[in-house]
């Protein structure tokens, strides 16, 4: 199986679940600072310009006013182990209506030029975002628990062996609730 550009696809395990987390905590410790040329940037704003904050910066925003929300419908630490079915049908839909309004909410971000790229990759990691979720709600639909577990380590495995979420971060942007 091979990956764009011929590189041979690699079997990250854990690696990217675990560089959006130190990612994430990075963001979380460097706090407010100030760039090589005077201006005041952070992670959550960005450098900001004449006309606003960047493309990248306003997505960041979103993405964690959603992570926040999300925390809150799955009581803050998500589901790193055995995932009980009635838990994933009784969150879903409210994750669903975040997820649509997020998506909606980046839909009406103009995308300068010069930041299509960073574009292009949140789009790649929303879809799939998406593709994750249609593999659990199918599963979850067969009422069948073991068939659920099956498809929850699919999943993993699938996001684990992508380059979708590093490509992400490489272009700035944390997205972990989506």
């Amino acid at each position: 199986m091979a990956r764009r550009g011929g590189r041979p696809a690699r079997r990250r395990g854990g690696a990217a679940r675990v560089m959006l987390t130190c990612v994430t905590l990075a963001v979380a410790a460097v706090g407010c600072g100030t760039d090589t040329k005077g201006n005041d940037a952070s992670p959550a704003t960005g450098r900001t310009t004449a006309s606003g904050p960047t493309y990248v910066a306003r997505v960041n925003e979103l993405c964690a006013d959603l992570l926040a929300k999300v925390k809150e419908v799955n009581g803050g630490g998500g589901h790193p182990g055995p995932f009980p079915i009635a838990e994933y049908l009784a969150e879903q839909p409210r994750l669903a209506a975040l997820t649509t309004a997020f998506d909606a909410k980046i839909d009406a971000i103009p995308v300068p030029a010069a930041e299509r790229e960073e574009a292009d990759a949140l789009r790649a990691f929303q879809d799939l975002s998406d593709r994750a979720t249609a593999m659990l709600d199918a599963a979850a639909s067969t009422g069948k628990q073991e068939k659920f577990d099956a498809a929850f380590g699919r999943v993993h495995r699938m996001l684990d062996d992508s380059s979708v979420p590093e490509d992400l971060l490489t272009q700035g942007i944390v997205c972990n609730g989506r």
